[in-house]
């Protein structure tokens, strides 16, 4: 009868530790979970530097091509620089021209002033001499010829003083033209080089945008895969640490005498193993766990249950005293308490159980080799 009084205490105790502690299990699904997100992420990261370096690889090449346009205005530049100067010195040869023929038409007129009384004075003698008869023909011929000379003299002056207004009305028009071609090519040059400008400008800021977040997503693309190592890490860690990978295994929860065994069958009915102890041992955890229980329990004194995942629980009975608090996480091999006094040692020692749910498991073939 004492046997099935503990039997259902340590049911219902079993079934309100499966109803209040979260199982292990889900830990493991939500880190496999998150690991599948960040693989995700990092798949989509990867892609998206891929699809960025296209851009970026297009944008130096127009970038190259916009430098190659550059390279070429910056000659087309040097070769109208040089026209430049050459219309520049034709401009002040021509302005030297127009000035030289400035004075020869203001030397011309001054010639032509000159001239002008004496054609009148030619004029009126002219008259004179129709009405005169020359006592020798001599005198008369040498007459004619000096009226001659005089009035060619005159009439060439003044030609040439057309023609010199002709050429001055010429060379302005073509220090006109020169003016206006030096002054189209350097619009023609400014607006080319303000436009390159701007394009390599806007060429450069995307490209500059292009890196700034190719290099943040390769940040990005870091932090994920260090994220994902660390989850593989967790991951591998909690393979390591699944109870029923550790089956022969375990280390002992204390060092001492067995007083009881587990049994089952020809009329033995055992749940777990007895030891006998001597007085403050410390009782260790046989694997990673929470604290599921941590109270007394009747016919079994101060009881510490732990959960290890998978349905697997560890009990420890008999404590005179213990170190952990019910939710907290213990370490494989940690001190959860002290021996107290077990009935079946007759001073202090140890209950202990193994369970998968609620059925008692034999602790031997889950411990490691006594030494």
């Amino acid at each position: 009868m004492h046997l099935l009084l503990r039997l259902l205490l340590l049911c219902l105790c079993l079934h309100c530790v499966l109803w209040t502690v979260p199982a292990r299990g889900m830990d493991l699904q939500d880190l496999q979970s998150k690991l599948w997100q960040e693989q995700q992420a990092k798949e989509k990261a990867e892609a998206e530097i891929a699809a960025l370096t296209d851009k970026e690889r297009s944008a130096n090449a127009k970038l190259a091509k916009m430098e190659e346009r550059i390279h070429s205005l910056e000659a087309r530049e040097q070769k109208i620089g040089e026209k430049k100067q050459r219309l520049r010195s034709q401009y002040r040869d021509l302005q030297g021209q127009i000035q030289a023929l400035g004075q020869q038409r203001k030397r011309v007129r001054q010639e032509v002033r000159r001239l002008l009384p004496r054609l009148w004075e030619v004029s009126i003698r002219s008259e004179h001499f129709k009405a005169k008869v020359f006592d020798a023909w001599p005198e008369a011929d040498r007459q004619a010829v000096w009226l001659s000379r005089l009035t060619d003299k005159a009439r060439d002056k003044i030609q040439d003083l057309g023609a010199v207004g002709d050429r001055l009305e010429e060379k302005g028009e073509e220090l006109q033209t020169t003016r206006a071609r030096l002054s189209s090519k350097e619009k023609e040059l400014a607006a080319m080089r303000r436009e390159l400008t701007e394009q390599r400008l806007e060429f450069a800021n995307r490209l500059h945008d292009l890196r700034r977040k190719k290099q943040a997503t390769h940040e990005e693309l870091a932090a994920l895969e260090k994220s994902i190592d660390r989850l593989k890490s967790r991951l591998g860690s909690m393979d390591r640490r699944a109870f029923n990978s550790l089956k022969g295994e375990l280390p002992w929860p204390a060092q001492g005498k067995v007083v009881e065994e587990y049994a089952k069958g020809d009329g033995k009915f055992e749940d777990g193993i007895g030891f006998s102890l001597a007085e403050g041992t410390g009782i260790k955890a046989v694997s990673w766990g929470d604290v599921a229980y941590n109270d007394t329990l009747r016919g079994f004194g101060h009881v510490v249950i732990l959960y290890h995942g998978q349905d697997y629980y560890s009990l420890y009975a008999f404590l005179s005293r213990t170190n952990v608090r019910s939710g907290q996480k213990v370490e494989k091999g940690e001190v959860i308490g002290q021996a107290g006094y077990f009935p079946a040692a007759q001073g202090p020692g140890l209950y202990f159980e193994l369970r998968r749910k609620q059925t008692t498991v034999d602790p031997r073939l889950w411990l490691a080799k006594a030494p």
